[in-house]
């Protein structure tokens, strides 16, 4: 099993789905997305922020054990009952570590702790829905461009899998699917775009949960801080 690297803990999250939550965010994403707000997640190996307090590196990237990671989670335990929360795996894209983090989730399931999974849609189905869908209460999944080839100028793959998963999850499974676009200006915020997304929507029954995220800039100063 491949242990993967974590940039970031956010404990007391009200953003990334339902109630409080704590939200893991695991570093490795298939996508190269040009507007990205976290690109110390696109690749799965340790990098550092330079430019930091003390001018000092700071290293992204640790390893945690599903034992250790676990109790960092559990803490929190009282927060979840109370606002009907848990935790949300995000990143990069969690469902490159389907086997860690499935066998996270089984653990989480049998302590009552429900689990969501924020993603980009591009994984392998099968794997997936053995892995890891018997544990979700709740996918939130975005939804970046219905072009193809606009898709792949400014992501750098194809969305071809992406909108195919999203149709089998909608269609086969029974699960929460919160379905999510990032407003990147004359990019993803076109009317052309978002028309042709509310279209898809409708036709899979997920109109009333969609959410239009706001463009978020922090990328920018990240990647300064990593020299890209």
């Amino acid at each position: 099993m491949k242990t993967p690297l974590i940039f970031d803990i956010k404990r007391g999250s009200i953003d990334d789905g339902d109630g409080i939550r704590t939200v893991i965010f695991f570093k490795g994403c298939p996508l190269n997305c040009s507007w990205c707000h976290n690109p110390e997640s696109k690749k799965c190996e340790t990098e550092y922020f330079h430019g930091c307090k003390n001018a000092e590196p700071k290293l992204i990237g640790k390893e945690y054990t599903l034992k250790e990671l676990l109790s960092v989670i559990k803490e929190d335990s009282t927060f979840y009952s109370v606002s009907g929360g848990g935790v949300t795996f995000s990143g990069g894209e969690p469902t490159l570590f389907m086997e860690y983090i499935g066998k996270l989730a089984k653990l989480l399931y049998k302590n009552g702790i429900s689990c969501a999974l924020e993603t980009c849609g591009y994984f392998e189905f099968d794997a997936f829905k053995e892995l890891l869908l018997p544990y979700l209460d709740c996918i939130l999944y975005d939804i970046k461009l219905m072009d193809s080839a606009e898709h792949i100028k400014y992501t750098g793959m194809d969305n071809g899998i992406i909108l195919g998963n999203l149709l089998r999850l909608s269609v086969e499974e029974n699960i929460k699917i919160i379905p999510r676009t990032p407003l990147i200006p004359n990019i993803t915020d076109t009317n052309e775009n978002l028309n042709r997304i509310l279209c898809m929507l409708s036709e899979l029954k997920l109109e009333d949960k969609y959410v239009k995220l706001k463009y978020n800039d922090a990328g920018l100063k990240k990647k300064e801080m990593l020299g890209l």
